[in-house]
């Protein structure tokens, strides 16, 4: 890949996460309402609705939500996307044979967590609850592994600044202790005290995750500059 053409694909990730705040933020303000306890409440409840939700066609007490589930689906898939071009262009960024091994790992999963984010949003949890969960699990999993061998990465590269990696490295705590939830916690459909814990948990970890991703995108876009200036 030329140094202009991985610089752009790195460009990608922090375009990714950006626009997936910007458009789940206006989902939000346009969701009909509704909670698995509260179908008739009529807003999005920050703390008692999943993100999935704006992804719904429609919404608990069976009113459309043609114009979220359209925005939901729109802004996953350019995050998936945006996902596998970041990843397919960082292994250029690492010289070192052995963390470069690991950025080729790290971009594997990588592109399988971006791959699952389109997943998501291209199957409601309304329309298919187990194809859904089925790419939730898959998306967070991957992303973990992606975390895990991308800071080993950054250790082993002695051109990348280790402050990265003990980034990526505070995010895949909370990954981890997400993912522990979202399989031994309580079901969100047992009890609101359940829906609120859970829902609470995602938007954390999405949250963290998008400043991980711009974190990560910053500081991939200062070496790829460095490469193409230095090319």
């Amino acid at each position: 890949m030329s140094p202009l053409w991985q610089h752009r694909f790195i460009r990608a990730g922090f375009f990714g996460a950006i626009q997936f705040f910007i458009l789940t933020t206006t989902a939000i303000f346009l969701y009909p309402g509704g909670t698995i306890h509260e179908p008739n409440l009529e807003q999005y409840s920050f703390f008692y609705n999943f993100f999935s939700d704006l992804g719904r066609t429609h919404t608990f007490d069976g009113t459309t939500n043609k114009v979220c589930h359209l925005i939901f689906k729109t802004t996953l898939t350019i995050s998936g996307i945006c996902i596998v071009l970041f990843f397919i262009a960082l292994p250029g960024l690492f010289k070192d044979k052995g963390s470069k091994s690991l950025a080729l790992i790290t971009m594997i999963f990588g592109v399988l967590a971006g791959l699952s984010y389109i997943g998501i949003g291209h199957v409601p949890w309304n329309v298919d609850y187990w194809g859904h969960r089925f790419y939730v699990r898959v998306g967070f999993l991957a992303f973990l592994a992606m975390t895990l061998f991308y800071t080993l990465s950054i250790f082993k590269e002695k051109t990348y600044p280790n402050r990265y990696a003990f980034a990526l490295a505070v995010f895949a705590i909370i990954l981890l202790v997400q993912i522990i939830i979202m399989f031994c916690a309580s079901n969100a459909w047992q009890s609101n005290e359940a829906l609120f814990f859970q829902a609470v948990a995602q938007k954390v970890v999405v949250y963290a995750e998008i400043i991980c991703m711009l974190y990560q995108s910053y500081a991939a876009m200062k070496l790829s500059d460095t490469i193409r200036k230095s090319g």
